[in-house]
């Protein structure tokens, strides 16, 4: 939640998220730390991302990013509150791509090591 408050941006995390989590965790046999990991490993790319892109005011977190099988949901949308994020996909089964103001955390695709950082030595 800190770092990304830092951007003036919201996090939330869903209970079908924190019961994933729980579930990966105690699958794994870890504790706190475990907890903690599986949420920075689902976030990685979204605490880069976040702060290029102004129009976020929330980073949404489900079961479904938990899992791996789409990456955490960028509100974008000042009208697009939790709760009708929340209902918008429920009555979209689960399609994001059709809810305006939300989107997929996807990292840039033209983005290479070289031309960031330039060649290594």
């Amino acid at each position: 939640k800190y770092l990304f408050a830092m951007n003036d941006v919201d996090f939330h995390i869903s209970e079908c998220g924190l019961r994933e989590i729980a579930k990966t965790a105690f699958g794994r046999g870890t504790g706190a730390r475990g907890l903690r990991a599986i949420t920075e490993n689902v976030l990685m790319e979204t605490m880069f991302v976040v702060p290029d892109i102004p129009e976020v005011h929330t980073v949404y977190m489900d079961a479904e990013a938990i899992r791996g099988d789409r990456k955490p949901i960028l509100l974008t949308d000042p009208g697009v509150t939790i709760e009708k994020f929340e209902e918008l996909k429920k009555d979209s089964n689960g399609c994001i791509d059709s809810i305006d103001g939300a989107e997929v955390v996807v990292i840039d695709k033209g983005f290479t090591e070289e031309q960031d950082f330039g060649e290594a030595a």
